[in-house]
């Protein structure tokens, strides 16, 4: 069978989970949940909603579809409307229906998150991975992506998806209105559909700001979002789609309610009903996004600066909460130490020193980059009440450094190992 691999980031946090229970200290870097508490307005709403057990219709109650598009017009600037947003099981099952829905292969940038491909290998569709500009902070180069599209023509292939990912996993940064421009234009003119992961669109760090294509693309771009990060409910299973108006948007959504209705029916009861709260623009629920997103910020952008003053470079996060560096500088000292892709690497850093990490090779990255993405989410924040102890400790220390460096002793610990990691490659 033609079957794709078990997903890396679950894999590892299985892994992870098993050490932690057999008793072994892991610092864990490898799963990208966020860990705050789930918001108690959101958590009341849902037990109220807990005898909701009837079959719902497959794209959503429609006082919950037409509350998101009023959420994403407000938060993204456009027109939407509820006949446009349909609702999943998590991101992963609208992905994967639209990908089914649409007859085309997929482009795909390299590196991108684990799924994608895994999602193509399940619907029988081809990858063709274009490599991004690593230093221009792995923005989309159009050659680039033109070059492979031609590539994939000539043999005889049919390239009609390109999914995009901003703000980013692996990489942690966001595509900027001159990226968005470019390859709207690009599009528009091979007649592609772009599939917009927007997952961490409300993660954006300070002084970084989240756009979407379908500003200059409306006409095929999907957008794609959820509740798992920005409100750290990934257990929910919440997915949301934005569908483009007209005959396009007709079509997508017919085929999704053929697909949706013959693998899950529906997204559960209480799930949709506690939604509809979550995207009523509450103002708590909205300044409870902000303080997370604010933490998720201080916490990544110190560990960075920590890694860079280690001559461990990487590109400046500018929103989620991943920081992807690469080792390739030591790439001489690694081979004499028997490391010469980044999955040993992230063995090494595993074996030696309890350190969680994913390789860059999960994300379709090259593995003599010697890519490691790390995702600083579960830092601190291990144990629903760690996380809480962390949100506690926010709300009381006004100063970013000594909020770090007080309530932080796990991050402290990474920091360390991480070191002597480096000392022993200097050598």
């Amino acid at each position: 069978m033609n079957s794709p691999k078990a997903s890396p980031t679950l894999v590892i946090n299985e892994k992870v989970n098993a050490m932690w229970a057999s008793g072994q200290d892991i610092i864990h870097l490898g799963f990208g949940e966020s860990r705050f508490p789930v918001h108690s307005v959101l958590a009341c709403t849902f037990q109220e909603n807990s005898m909701q057990r009837s079959y719902l219709p497959s794209l959503g109650i429609p006082e919950l579809r037409e509350t998101i598009a009023n959420y994403y017009s407000d938060k993204l600037g456009l027109t939407f409307d509820g006949s446009q947003v349909i609702v999943g099981v998590g991101s992963k099952s609208l992905l994967y229906a639209m990908i089914q829905s649409i007859d085309g292969d997929l482009l795909l940038s390299k590196p991108s998150w684990v799924s994608y491909s895994s999602i193509a290998t399940l619907t029988g569709r081809s990858v063709h991975r274009f490599e991004l500009d690593a230093d221009q902070d792995y923005q989309i180069n159009i050659q680039t992506l033109d070059s492979v599209y031609q590539e994939a023509i000539e043999s005889g292939r049919n390239p009609k998806i390109l999914i995009l990912n901003s703000p980013s996993n692996p990489v942690g940064n966001i595509s900027s209105e001159e990226e968005l421009k470019s390859v709207a234009q690009w599009a528009k003119e091979k007649d592609i559909y772009i599939l917009s992961d927007e997952i961490y669109s409300l993660v954006t760090h300070d002084g970084f700001t989240h756009h979407t294509i379908a500003e200059y693309y409306p006409e095929k771009t999907i957008i794609f979002g959820g509740l798992s990060k920005h409100l750290s409910l990934g257990g929910w299973r919440f997915g949301m789609a934005i569908v483009p108006k007209g005959d396009e948007g007709k079509s997508l959504i017919q085929s999704f309610q053929s697909i949706a209705g013959s693998i899950w029916s529906c997204v559960p009861g209480p799930i949709q009903y506690t939604a509809i709260l979550a995207y009523s623009g509450n103002r708590n629920i909205d300044d409870y996004i902000k303080t997370c997103t604010k933490i998720h910020g201080i916490r990544t952008h110190y560990i960075h600066g920590k890694l860079s003053s280690m001559e461990l470079t990487s590109p400046k996060p500018r929103g989620a909460f991943y920081i992807y560096p690469s080792f390739k500088k030591w790439s001489i000292k690694l081979g004499e130490m028997g490391i010469t892709t980044c999955e040993e690497l992230s063995t090494y850093l595993l074996d030696h020193y309890s350190i969680a990490t994913l390789p860059g090779s999960a994300f379709g990255d090259d593995t003599n980059n010697l890519c490691l993405r790390l995702s600083t989410s579960f830092l601190d924040m291990e144990t629903d009440d760690q996380a809480q102890k962390i949100l506690d400790a926010y709300s009381e220390e006004n100063d970013p450094k000594l909020f770090m460096e007080k309530h932080h002793p796990r991050t402290s610990l990474f920091l360390e190992k991480m070191r002597k990691f480096i000392a022993e490659i200097n050598e």
